[in-house]
């Protein structure tokens, strides 16, 4: 096992963590998705300029894949265990597949375009946010793997990657457990702050 995890699972836990590597130093396992997220950016946003990709769900599959692949077997696969967070329950494991399918209109219908205002970004990019939150499909790496999915859709329509560092843990959380109940007007709030446009040098 790798150390604790994040998250609350079932009793297969301790062999869903287990990597590739066989490194069992947390803080080292730590660094190296770190660096390995920072790869899947550079790698994600260089296709994204050449128009080399797919701005659908199946992306977010292969977003998981890339980054936590050299690390875990499960990468880019639906998770087989429910998890918590606190008090927050995800969507358990054998719905995944079809609130994924659910969801996919939906996400057809609000992806941000272009011509869109940004009021209109950020209402599209909250409801996207929350919904897939809930849904948490992976079993590590949702968070980091969502936010790169919607900083994908943010480039793709003329603004900058959202920095959510800029925003208190609380009020994050916040805007998070209100999504689970499909209010999702505090994170359109945070986006709507945190959105800046793409400046030509």
């Amino acid at each position: 096992m790798v150390g604790v995890s994040r998250y609350n699972a079932g009793s297969d836990e301790a062999d869903i963590l287990k990597n590739k590597l066989g490194t069992k130093d947390p803080k080292g396992l730590e660094d190296l998705e770190t660096l390995l997220l920072t790869d899947a950016y550079e790698h994600f946003l260089q296709l994204l300029s050449g128009n080399k990709l797919k701005l659908n769900l199946d992306l977010l599959f292969e977003l998981h894949h890339y980054f936590l692949g050299t690390l875990y077997a499960w990468a880019g696969k639906i998770r087989t265990v429910n998890i918590s967070k606190g008090d927050a329950f995800f969507a358990p494991a054998q719905n995944i597949e079809s609130a994924l399918k659910q969801f996919e209109s939906e996400f057809k219908k609000n992806k941000p375009m272009p011509k869109d205002s940004k009021k209109e970004i950020a209402r599209k990019l909250a409801l996207i946010h929350c919904e897939l939150n809930v849904i948490h499909p992976f079993r590590e790496g949702n968070g980091r793997t969502l936010r790169l999915f919607l900083d994908l859709l943010t480039v793709n329509v003329g603004y900058e990657a959202v920095d959510f560092k800029k925003i208190h843990d609380e009020e994050f959380i916040r805007a998070c457990k209100h999504g689970m109940l499909q209010n999702y007007e505090p994170m359109e709030g945070l986006y709507l702050r945190l959105l800046r446009k793409i400046t030509k040098k």
